[in-house]
């Protein structure tokens, strides 16, 4: 079958994250299996395994997309609902788990908060634009995240909200951290003991454990898992991006994610209800 250019891209993406990847996806099949109403129950299936297949391989380290399959694949051998039907279930569904979250998460900014923040997570980004509409005055702290630099992007989004952003290298991750109240972060997949996200998280939550600022990792129940991921074989993205050109005797490691465990102070806000570590 032919893709379309959204689903070529969207197997390409490096920088957004896993609840932006899981909405633009889910668009992608509401419209395919809507113009393809006309296929048989069998042939929708195979098709949702084909495009299941496509995403776990371009993006193995994100819980959302087996979470997914699970659910339109029992409801749909299980019922008469379309697939769109389905999708959209699983989308009003989604959207209120997320914005229990952000609102739980917002609360926890007061006025005049530092809070730290890594990464582009949306679910973050949606929490600290909550806040700023209910009239609280904080700054928010983060570094670049090379080497796609998300978070260069994320300062940008938030300065148009007249959000006041401090922006910092890589390098200077303690001193962008060490004056903050709380730090915040999303996640990709979790379980009972840590969770997936973009490398460099793990540095975060040492040294938010070493100075004492709560840690809050922001989610919805989408992206549980019941373990941390085995297979890490197909996190090394391109060279290109660390070094231009190829020299000999030099390798180039760029991962992009990394495992941690949960540690206090903080949380994991799941679906707007706080869990303290």
């Amino acid at each position: 079958m032919k893709y379309y250019p959204e689903f070529e891209t969207l197997l390409l993406e490096q920088e957004a994250g896993a609840t932006t990847l899981l909405l633009k996806f889910l668009n992608i099949l509401t419209r395919y299996f809507t113009e393809n109403s006309d296929f048989t129950r069998e042939e929708q299936r195979k098709k949702i395994q084909f495009f299941y297949e496509k995403v776990t391989e371009a993006h193995p380290l994100m819980a959302i997309f087996p979470n997914l399959y699970k659910v339109i694949m029992d409801t749909f051998q299980n019922g008469e609902q379309t697939v769109p039907e389905i999708i959209e279930i699983f989308r009003e569904a989604l959207n209120d788990k997320i914005d229990k979250t952000v609102e739980t998460a917002s609360s926890l900014i007061k006025d005049g908060a530092r809070v730290f923040s890594f990464s582009h997570s949306s679910i973050v980004r949606k929490s600290l634009v909550r806040a700023m509409q209910n009239d609280i005055t904080f700054t928010v702290h983060t570094t670049e995240c090379r080497p796609v630099n998300e978070a260069v992007n994320l300062a940008k989004f938030l300065a148009r909200y007249e959000i006041e952003v401090m922006l910092y290298t890589d390098s200077a991750m303690e001193k962008a951290i060490e004056t903050c109240d709380l730090a915040m972060v999303g996640t990709d997949w979790y379980w009972k003991d840590g969770f997936v996200n973009k490398i460099g998280t793990g540095l975060v939550s040492r040294l938010c454990r070493e100075k004492k600022i709560p840690l809050y990792v922001l989610t919805d129940s989408s992206k549980e898992m019941p373990g941390p991921p085995e297979d890490w074989s197909k996190d090394n993205h391109p060279a290109s991006l660390i070094l231009a050109e190829s020299i000999p005797n030099i390798t180039v490691f760029n991962p992009y994610f990394e495992s941690v465990a949960f540690t206090k102070p903080g949380g994991i806000i799941i679906n707007g209800d706080l869990n303290r570590f």
